[in-house]
């Protein structure tokens, strides 16, 4: 009998289960020890942990970087841009690294409607400033459960079809949001978001939250610190509310507002239909309450 792997299981899974799209429960375990169980690939592990995923469960690997990592990475990824034009590349062939403000206009044009400023790095270009290393360490370990090779996609670039890239973002306060949304899940399975800022300390507010039994709202953030990675299988229901909604936004202040590590390996627009994320706008019901704080106050 061939043995259990994390590719075999999830396939189990996806034959025989529906695609999850609420939350289940949220499973706390450190990062350290969440990485030696995956690389050890027991049986009764992959069984377990692909079965909790694909049943919508969320994981909180804490301490996956330290707060001083991220801290310099946000410092020194808002110093390289912020004498560069805001602008927007396609993820085709020769796609250089660029920032862009997506105000709340421009979030409209997107897939899902959000408002946030977002640095984008593809391992193509020249990693100026020696991301890709550190953050691949960490992303070689989720790539492995969910079934890939460990570099999966690193090498490849647009005309490949699938490209890693590396999304470090800003949501300012008052207006910076992303509304509920499903992620693509075709080429990754799972939601892998490293959080940057922390709730209380950081900035005030609801920011992530998933959709819980019924579609409720499900608060996360007081469970999360700086450095810790959440994992969720991609069809599962979430988004980030505003935060700070008594303060007035500063796009040129690296300390205002709320932060992420986002690592995704996208379909390339190389691709004809490419597979992307969908907006849950025509999928849930939001009564007033829910979206006086889901969405900025002028949507």
């Amino acid at each position: 009998m061939n043995k259990l792997t994390f590719q075999s299981a999830w396939k189990n899974c996806e034959k025989t289960m529906p695609l999850p799209r609420n939350l289940r429960e949220i499973i706390i375990i450190s990062y350290e020890e969440f990485k030696e169980k995956v690389m050890e690939e027991s049986e009764d592990f992959v069984k377990k942990v692909t079965h909790s995923l694909f049943s919508g469960d969320l994981y909180l690997l804490k301490g996956a970087f330290t707060k001083e990592f991220l801290d310099n990475l946000k410092n020194k990824t808002f110093l390289y841009f912020k004498n560069k034009p805001s602008e927007f590349f396609k993820m085709k062939e020769g796609c250089p690294d660029f920032h862009r403000k997506i105000d709340l206009k421009l979030g409209e044009n997107y897939s899902f409607k959000r408002c946030s400023h977002s640095f984008y790095f593809y391992s193509w270009n020249k990693d100026p400033l020696n991301l890709f290393t550190p953050i691949y360490q960490r992303w070689r370990v989720v790539k492995k459960l969910m079934g890939l090779k460990p570099t999966e996609y690193e090498n490849n670039t647009p005309k490949d079809g699938v490209i890693d890239r590396i999304q470090v973002v800003q949501y300012p306060s008052k207006i910076g949001f992303l509304e509920p949304h499903s992620d693509p899940y075709k080429h990754q399975r799972l939601f892998n978001s490293c959080y940057m800022s922390k709730q209380g300390v950081d900035f005030e507010g609801l920011g992530f939250y998933l959709f819980g039994k019924k579609n409720k709202v499900v608060e996360v953030e007081k469970l999360i610190d700086v450095g810790d990675i959440g994992l969720g299988y991609a069809t599962v229901q979430h988004g980030v509310a505003p935060i700070n909604k008594d303060k007035q936004p500063n796009w040129d202040d690296a300390n205002d507002g709320r932060w992420f590590l986002s690592m995704y390996s996208n379909e390339s627009d190389e691709v004809k239909s490419r597979h992307t994320g969908y907006s849950l706008k025509n999928d849930i019901v939001i009564d007033d309450t829910s979206k006086s704080r889901l969405f900025p106050t002028n949507l």
